[in-house]
């Protein structure tokens, strides 16, 4: 700890030579919450391609950093150097490295040597044919005390009764053990119990943790100890695409965003479309792919808005939508926006435009605090309960009379994670690589949150519902028999009088 510590000080205290610049003098550092959203967004243009885009972003995270951000620094440092060898600037990547080699510790050191291809994986593990150890053990990292221990200790349940069920009729030497510990929600502790668990030859997969940031950092070590990893509840945008060894089961999925634009065309007979999404990079991602899919079938997207954190009225770009009055307006929003700007949407004249939102529409509390301004909105998600393909009332029947208590998702989301890895291994004890290389041809696992196909470079997807909220409750979409007809010469409409009504808590 002292070690990561000293390096950030010096990391944030020391100028680069060569290509890599900064000022002698760093920033003051901005809120870690800021310092982590440029990091998400630096992930998200690595993952599109545009690398000097993330590199700016990743240099951004070094300034914006504060002393007590090491594991934003070291973030900042490893992806720096993945920016510029995938720009084809391997002198630079090589004097960014050198520059900090000396201010970081060990196991960071051997992360971003391997990277930069000056080590390799040790002898045998870079071979499938039995050469490698074998081992029996999951290793679990997640928060079982502090500010989010009450979510680790959910995903631990889950990933327990999945155990459990492996164990059945095994004998002991083939039966799954667990070794548990807890990250106290803390990125650079995650990263260390990451480090500590990887270099256990007894270990043959990790599963954790439950922040994007203690994720991230776990999913670094995996990468580059070449150890299975599946993460049960992290979401952010870059997440999922650090190589074949980590597995983000609740990805932010632009596929879905893909297939509601699909349906909305093909299946309702929607030709024009608005779209008002937060300008981040969950809106970016979910917004470019939905506008692509209406591009490619040949429908309107008539207004793109995008708003900042900041905003509370939503009266301008609402005065747009009624300029245009699409056929429908995708809202991919968060979770704690979607009930005030579904309300906007019926205060200003809009009621008769179709809203299409996002998975996390699939959710009660949305129901039922945004009422009748959000009934007969469509989304795609990959969670129906009602649907014979998932196994949602096996495992809530299970969870139920285990811990005598309401299920809940996150143990869901836990139990599907150990189940992945578990299906994978078929019999344990198994190698590691092996392991990773039947991992990643999984095709349509059905868990208890979805329907999973894991790719050959780790990126997992899941099976898509499209469904509708009616009445207070959450059915399969509704396909009308006939096509809607077309609007005709729609007279402006004025402009209401008085507050929007409020949306609730």
């Amino acid at each position: 700890m002292r070690l990561i510590l000293v390096f950030s000080s010096l990391l944030l205290l020391t100028a680069c030579a060569g290509e890599f610049e900064r000022t002698s003098t760093p920033a003051a550092g901005l809120p870690d919450e800021s310092a982590w959203r440029m990091l998400r967004r630096g992930l998200a243009s690595f993952s599109a391609g545009d690398y000097p885009a993330s590199q700016a972003s990743f240099d951004k995270v070094l300034e914006a950093a504060s002393p007590g951000d090491s594991q934003l620094v070291f973030l900042g440092v490893y992806y720096g150097v993945r920016t510029r060898l995938m720009d084809g600037r391997q002198a630079s990547a090589d004097s960014l490295y050198d520059n900090w080699r000396r201010s970081l510790p060990g196991g960071q050191t051997d992360e971003v040597e391997l990277v930069l291809g000056r080590i390799r994986l040790q002898p045998g593990l870079a071979e499938l044919a039995g050469k490698e150890p074998k081992a029996r053990t999951i290793g679990v990292i997640l928060p079982l005390s502090g500010q989010f221990s009450e979510f680790g200790q959910a995903i631990l349940e889950g990933i327990k009764l999945a155990v459990e069920k492996y164990n059945d009729d095994r004998p002991p030497e083939n039966q799954a053990g667990l070794r548990v510990v807890d990250d106290v929600s803390d990125q650079i502790k995650a990263a260390s119990l990451g480090r500590e668990l990887a270099s256990d030859s007894s270990i043959v997969a990790l599963i954790g943790s439950y922040s994007d940031e203690t994720s991230m950092a776990i999913s670094l070590v995996a990468s580059a100890q070449g150890i299975p990893l599946v993460c049960p509840t992290a979401s952010a945008p870059g997440l999922d695409h650090l190589g074949p060894m980590v597995h983000i089961i609740n990805r932010t999925d632009p596929h879905l965003a893909a297939t509601l634009a699909e349906f909305a065309v093909d299946k309702l007979g929607f030709q024009t479309f608005a779209v008002l999404a937060p300008d981040d990079e969950y809106g970016m991602l979910l917004t470019d792919t939905f506008a692509d899919a209406l591009r490619q079938r040949g429908a309107a997207l008539v207004s793109l808005q995008r708003y900042g954190e900041e905003i509370t009225n939503f009266e301008n770009p609402m005065n747009l939508l009624r300029r245009y009055l699409p056929d429908a307006v995708y809202l991919p929003v968060h979770s704690s926006e979607i009930t005030q700007v579904a309300a906007q949407v019926y205060y200003y004249g809009l009621d008769q435009v179709n809203l299409l939102g996002t998975e996390l529409w699939n959710n009660e509390r949305v129901i039922r605090m945004g009422g009748e301004y959000v009934d007969g909105a469509i989304f795609a998600a990959p969670f129906f309960q009602e649907s014979a393909d998932l196994r949602w009332s096996e495992f809530k029947d299970s969870y139920e009379s285990t811990y005598r208590r309401p299920v809940n998702r996150f143990s869901a989301l836990g139990f599907d994670s150990a189940e992945l890895i578990l299906e994978a291994a078929s019999e344990l004890p198994a190698g590691r690589r092996l392991l990773a290389e039947k991992l990643n041809s999984t095709e349509r696992h059905q868990g208890a949150m979805g329907v999973y196909t894991v790719e050959p470079n780790g990126l997992i997807k899941r099976d898509a519902f499209m469904l509708q909220i009616s009445g207070g409750t959450i059915v399969p979409a509704q396909i009308p028999e006939v096509p809607q007809d077309s609007l005709e010469d729609p007279q402006p409409l004025e402009s209401p009088a008085g507050p929007p009504p409020s949306p609730g808590p």
